[in-house]
């Protein structure tokens, strides 16, 4: 048996066209008369120019007004409510527009609620409209700026966050309030879920395996290698997952480090069968790293239970 087991690895769940109109001249070369007639059409033709790009200009207007008037709203309860709409939770920052520290506020907030993908409302407390649709609102509440609040469908405040918040701040509130799994981290999990009690069981053969004897190392060895062959074949179906764009950095370097450890549990077999226990303690320490590395980044992914 061995007197003191290194930690290895366990995973439970990874992984314009614009049209242009134009006239021409016609130009005669025989007589003054036609010379005349000429000039005629010429004036013709630019009045007639003119007055089609005046009546253009002239019906457009409304148009612009139209689409002016028809401007979403980006502040205040009406903008709220169409966030709400579109969103399960919406973030709201309250600031004060001529304040510099409340704009950067606002940003952050901002920025945390598209981080999560939540809906993001501002109410900018110094205009007096929507100061009042604000105390309407929230009842007569006192408020202070900055401020983030929460809200989900139906108006619902949930949570407040009151002073400067930046957006990492906001984003993992957001998160707290209301948890939401993206698609992909779904199918990560069942592919996990698919290898985890095996491998884990063939973890702990290896390690209670007596490396002292040709028989124990035999064990460990033959456990290793199944654990290696399982999660190489698994890294592949992870491998093949799509995530969103801002976690797929995060979650290749993740397959990456768990190619690596299943590359790594084979080498280590093959140390154990050579009897070289030194260059096995090595690729164990080695795969200890990894594991740390691809905890951190399984936790960033919220897929801890794909590495343990």
């Amino acid at each position: 048996m061995r007197s003191t087991p290194s930690p290895r690895v366990r995973f439970l769940a990874v992984f314009a066209l614009v049209l242009l109109a134009g006239g021409g001249a016609y130009m005669l070369i025989h007589g003054s008369s036609s010379a005349s007639n000429t000039a005629g059409t010429q004036a013709t033709l630019t009045n007639t120019t003119r007055t089609t790009t005046t009546t253009a200009k002239q019906s457009a207007k409304p148009e612009k007004s139209t689409k002016s008037r028809r401007k979403a709203p980006v502040e205040g309860v009406d903008a709220l409510d169409a966030s709400l709409a579109a969103h399960p939770l919406v973030v709201v920052s309250l600031y004060a527009r001529n304040v510099i520290t409340d704009n950067q506020a606002m940003q952050e907030a901002r920025a945390g609620a598209a981080a999560v993908g939540a809906g993001f409302v501002a109410f900018n407390v110094f205009d007096e409209k929507i100061a009042r649709q604000l105390a309407t609102l929230l009842g007569n509440s006192a408020t202070s700026n900055p401020e983030v609040l929460f809200f989900k469908r139906g108006r619902n405040l949930v949570f407040t966050l009151q002073g400067f918040a930046d957006s990492r701040v906001v984003a993992q509130a957001a998160k707290n309030v209301y948890p939401y799994t993206e698609p992909w981290v779904s199918d990560v999990k069942r592919i996990c879920g698919r290898f985890s009690a095996s491998l884990a069981a063939a973890q702990r053969t290896a390690t209670g395996a007596d490396l002292g004897s040709t028989t124990g190392r035999e064990q460990a060895a033959t456990a290793l290698n199944k654990a290696a062959s399982l999660l190489s074949r698994e890294t592949k179906s992870l491998g093949a997952v799509r995530t969103t764009v801002s976690d797929a950095k995060n979650y290749a370097q993740l397959v990456a480090d768990l190619q690596q450890i299943a590359t790594n549990l084979g080498s280590e077999a093959v140390a154990l069968r050579g009897n070289d226990q030194e260059t096995a303690k090595t690729i164990e320490q080695k795969n200890a790293a990894l594991i740390v590395s691809a905890s951190s980044l399984a936790a960033n992914l919220q897929i801890t239970s794909c590495v343990s």
